[in-house]
């Protein structure tokens, strides 16, 4: 038997708009989010957040450092990176944020020279003199503000078992050439799924 009733297009039929009635009855409100946080020894604070009802299974953890990078324009924090990935043991992808105006993050080698030649090509390229509009600071700080534009402030990585995949050489770097802070927050979010 065919309906006298036809539903419109994009609109479900009497029968099915019933159905999705009874099933938005049933559901109840969305169920919160799970907020843990700690704080740990050193500068360190952390979070846990799993995901909500109806999505994919996944997590986010998150942990932020407050890193010393005075006498350095080249910090590495790589092991850092490689301890927070650890401390859960799960794949997924890691988020490094260095929330600043003048400092960024890189993959470089480092060890091999590579830090000195990165901070020659920053004095080239971003020479600290009085060029610049933004003058706040000491002579050349508006250099400073230019630094994200080159090097960014945050990056991505994969992290398989607990271990951020880099290549052999690679490592993960602070590249902060303002010496009037020389501390830097770091923020790092794991979203494992």
């Amino acid at each position: 038997m065919i309906s006298a009733r036809a539903a419109s297009p994009g609109r479900p039929s009497g029968r099915f708009q019933s159905r999705r009635r009874a099933l938005s009855r049933t559901r109840g409100p969305p169920r919160a989010r799970a907020t843990r946080s700690r704080r740990s020894s050193g500068h360190a604070r952390s979070s846990t957040r799993p995901a909500e009802a109806g999505t994919l299974p996944c997590s986010v953890r998150t942990e932020t450092l407050e890193i010393d990078t005075r006498g350095r324009v080249v910090t590495d924090v790589t092991d850092r990176v490689e301890r927070f990935a650890a401390a859960g043991g799960e794949s997924g992808l890691l988020h490094v944020f260095l929330p600043h105006a003048t400092a960024g993050l890189a993959i470089i080698e480092t060890g091999a020279g590579s830090e000195g030649d990165l901070q020659d090509a920053i004095e080239r390229l971003l020479p600290r003199d009085d060029r610049y509009t933004h003058r706040h600071g000491s002579p050349g700080h508006g250099a400073d503000h230019l630094l994200p534009a080159l090097v960014p402030p945050s990056l991505v990585l994969p992290v398989e078992d607990g271990r951020p995949v880099l290549g052999t050489w690679q490592r993960v770097v602070i590249v902060d050439p303002n010496r009037e802070n020389n501390r830097r927050t770091l923020r790092l979010s794991l979203l494992g799924g």
